[in-house]
């Protein structure tokens, strides 16, 4: 098409006046498809000059920069209301740099977006006339790519995990049955010179009792659950979990809060199981507030969803410590095992949900656990016979 007009533009001088509004109508066409095409995509796209003035910016842009609107008198820098976002596009655009997948989280309601940013030269006819700025949210994709790794982990350490951990607690309960036996047998000829011995006898035995409760974690972490799903109340379940750790939490200075919607539909849950993954992240929620708080945990229906948030006003989670927090083993606690979250996530799995976390340092986080509303079963048409449906009867399986 280009040809087309280029033609035309050599010989307008001898074009009628209802060919040249003809042609004017093919291009403007023309061009409201191109346009359509940007505005539809669901990337950002951005064109900018060599003043580095926005020349175009399609919807999705607008949408992941929240540019309410926008100007091509001043740099696109000097039109975003994100510091950081407007200092990297100064720097990169000046310095002629081509970017290419660069990844930038933006603070959001809602939770933090990832967005991956390319800036490459925008060629026409041999030139460059500025930059082609193209912008991707890849949030939902990091999540995906962050939810495989942590299966793969729970996958990979299962077979090995399971024998390993019967090793070791066998051993411990045999040691565990000897130290009762010299127990017993110092008892008989007990004197203050022997106290020491019991003193040291009790130390042996708490720490065998703390290596056999981290091992029967990790046996549960990976082991196949003996879950079963009915549908049952969660509510209840939540305000269960509040009444067992209210006396604790109030011994903390920490209130906890509950909002639950009214007339909560019911969903596929273990309770036993659910209760663990709900204790585990309360009392997670629970440390990271060592001076006191709020614990608010919300019960809502959200999204063909029912979701139970819990939110803490603790110290956050650091950005690079996000991807970690459900791995095994890994923890900021001292005496913490790491696999409290591992379990959580495992269970949360079981129930067909989701778990997704949102934190920011120094203000808190936020755990939701999604857990999918049953939907009505598709009852089959009965038969049909010569065009007419044939009443009362049903579809053989």
């Amino acid at each position: 098409m280009k040809a087309v007009y280029e033609n035309a533009l050599k010989r307008i001088d001898r074009i009628p006046p209802e060919g040249l509004k003809q042609i004017i109508k093919n291009l403007s066409a023309e061009n409201s498809i191109y346009e359509a095409a940007l505005h539809s995509t669901l990337d950002g796209i951005i064109v900018c000059d060599l003043e580095y003035k926005p020349l175009f910016i399609n919807r999705s842009a607008e949408k992941i920069f929240r540019l309410v609107s926008w100007t091509q008198e001043f740099a696109l820098w000097e039109q975003l209301n994100d510091d950081n976002l407007a200092n990297f596009f100064r720097k990169a655009l000046v310095a002629d740099e081509t970017v290419l997948n660069r990844e930038i989280s933006l603070n959001r309601h809602g939770g933090t977006r990832v967005i991956s940013i390319s800036i490459s030269a925008l060629v026409s006819e041999g030139k460059i006339s500025g930059n082609l700025i193209h912008l991707e949210d890849i949030t939902d994709k990091r999540r995906r790519e962050a939810q495989l790794r942590r299966a793969e982990s729970l996958a990979a350490l299962t077979t090995l995990a399971a024998g390993v951990a019967h090793e070791i607690k066998n051993p411990l309960a045999s040691i565990r049955i000897q130290l009762g036996i010299i127990r017993r047998i110092l008892e008989k000829n007990r004197t203050k010179k022997t106290e020491s011995i019991f003193h040291n006898i009790s130390l042996v035995e708490q720490e065998i009792d703390r290596l056999n409760s981290i091992v029967v974690d990790f046996l549960f972490a990976v082991r196949p659950m003996d879950i079963t799903l009915i549908l049952d109340r969660a509510e209840e379940v939540v305000q269960e979990v509040v009444e067992l750790m209210s006396h604790e939490a109030e011994d903390q200075h920490i209130s906890i809060v509950t909002k639950i919607e009214p007339n909560l539909p019911d969903v596929m849950i273990d309770r036993k199981n659910l209760k663990q993954a709900l204790l585990n992240i309360v009392k997670n929620a629970m440390a990271a507030m060592p001076d006191g708080g709020v614990l608010t945990i919300s019960v809502f229906v959200r999204n063909d969803e029912l979701q139970i948030a819990v939110s803490d006003t603790g110290i956050g989670i650091p950005e690079e410590l996000m991807a970690k927090i459900f791995e095994p083993y890994f923890t900021t606690k001292e005496s913490g095992t790491g696999l409290g979250l591992t379990i959580t996530f495992k269970i949360v799995k079981e129930h067909n949900g989701e778990i997704t976390v949102e934190s920011a340092p120094s203000k808190g986080s936020t755990f939701t656990i999604h857990l999918p509303l049953p939907q009505p079963e598709q009852k089959s048409l009965p038969p049909w016979e010569d065009g007419v449906q044939i009443e009362g009867s049903h579809m053989e399986d």
